[in-house]
C-alpha cells in the first residue's frame, strides 16, 4: 500500500531504517500485508543490520527488543490501523466529506505518532550499542544521503520538484484507483502546485537533527536519553522550524481538496478498486489480531 493518506511530506530517508520499523504495515500491498507482518522481525532486523553494519552479538542482543516491540504492535496498534481503514471504507462508500477527511487525517496523525513512539523505544538500545567505527560509518552515510537529496535553490528547481511531486501523487493514486484519466491527472497537477515547497527547509532540518543524533551517540548517551531525543524529533516535533510547522495546514488542506475534487470523477471501476483496497486492508488488520477489535473513533 502507498501512503496516499499521509498529511505531511513523505520523510524520504529522514528516519532511515526506523521508518521501516514504524511504518512497515503502511507501506506494503494489501495482498501481502499479512505475509509482510508475519516476517517483519526478519525484514526489519535485516534492514537495520544492512544500514548500521551490526555484528552478531549486537543482532542477538537486539532480537528480544524487536520481538517485544512487534508483539506490542500486534496487541496495541493493529486496532488503530483496522479502525482507520474501516473509517476510510465507510467514508468512501457514503461519499467523502470535508469533515470526514479531517477525521481521517486526525486518525492518521494518531497512528503516525504511536508508531514512531514505539519505534523510538525499539531503536534506542540498538543505537546506544553502536561502536565508534559504526558511528563513523553512519555519519558518513548521513552525509552521503544529504548530498544526494539536497534541494537545489531557485525557481526552476522548485518547478522540477513540483512536477515530481505531482508524479508521486499520480503514482500513489494509481495504486488505489487504477489508471487515472487526463482530467484526473490535471486535478492532481493543479492541486500539488499549491503545496508549499518545503524541500530546502526540510533537508536542512533533517541534516541538523541527524548531526545532533550523531553527537548524542558519540558522547555515549544512554538508551533512555536517545529514546527521548527521537521522540522529541519524530513524535512531538519539539523544535520543528517555523516554516515547516506553518506548511502542515496547507499540506492538509491540499490533500482534502484533492480528494474532494477527484471523488466526482471516479468511474465505477475506480470506485470498486478503492473500496476493495480499503476493505481488504481493514480485514487484514483485524485478522492479524489475536482478538479482533477496533479502537473507537472520536471524531
Amino acid at each position: 500500500m502507498r501512503t496516499a493518506f499521509a498529511p505531511r511530506q513523505r520523510p524520504s530517508r529522514a528516519s532511515w531504517w526506523l521508518l521501516l520499523g514504524a511504518s512497515l504495515l503502511l507501506s506494503t500491498g494489501c495482498s501481502t500485508v499479512r505475509l509482510a507482518y508475519n516476517t517483519a522481525d526478519l525484514f526489519i532486523g535485516g534492514y537495520a543490520d544492512d544500514y548500521l553494519g551490526l555484528d552478531a552479538e549486537q543482532r542477538r542482543a537486539w532480537s528480544p527488543t524487536l520481538r517485544t516491540t512487534l508483539a506490542r504492535h500486534r496487541s496495541e496498534e493493529l486496532p488503530y490501523l483496522a479502525a482507520f481503514f474501516d473509517t476510510a471504507l465507510t467514508d468512501a462508500e457514503q461519499g467523502f466529506t470535508r469533515q470526514g477527511i479531517d477525521c481521517l487525517l486526525d486518525q492518521f496523525e494518531t497512528i503516525y505518532r504511536r508508531h514512531f513512539r514505539l519505534a523510538s523505544a525499539a531503536a534506542a538500545p540498538l543505537l546506544a550499542d553502536l561502536s565508534p567505527e559504526q558511528l563513523t560509518a553512519l555519519a558518513a552515510t548521513f552525509a552521503e544521503e544529504a548530498e544526494e537529496d539536497a534541494a537545489e535553490p531557485g525557481t526552476k528547481a522548485a518547478d522540477r520538484r513540483a512536477r515530481k511531486r505531482a508524479e508521486r501523487y499520480v503514482d500513489n493514486l494509481r495504486w488505489w484507483l487504477g489508471e487515472l484519466s487526463s482530467r484526473q491527472r490535471g486535478i492532481v497537477r493543479n492541486l500539488t502546485r499549491s503545496i508549499p515547497d518545503t524541500a530546502p527547509a526540510w533537508y536542512a532540518y533533517r541534516a541538523e537533527k541527524r548531526q545532533q543524533l550523531i553527537a548524542l551517540l558519540r558522547r555515549g548517551a544512554e538508551s533512555k536519553e536517545i529514546e527521548a531525543f527521537l521522540i522529541d524529533w519524530l513524535v512531538d516535533y519539539s523544535d520543528m522550524p517555523t516554516e515547516l510547522e506553518r506548511a502542515l495546514p496547507a499540506l492538509r488542506q491540499a490533500f482534502t481538496e484533492l480528494l474532494l475534487q477527484l471523488q466526482p470523477t471516479f468511474d465505477e471501476a475506480q470506485r470498486d478498486k478503492l473500496l476493495g483496497r480499503l476493505e481488504r486492508l481493514r480485514d487484514d488488520f483485524l485478522r492479524l489480531q489475536s482478538r479482533s477489535r477496533m479502537v473507537p473513533v472520536n471524531c
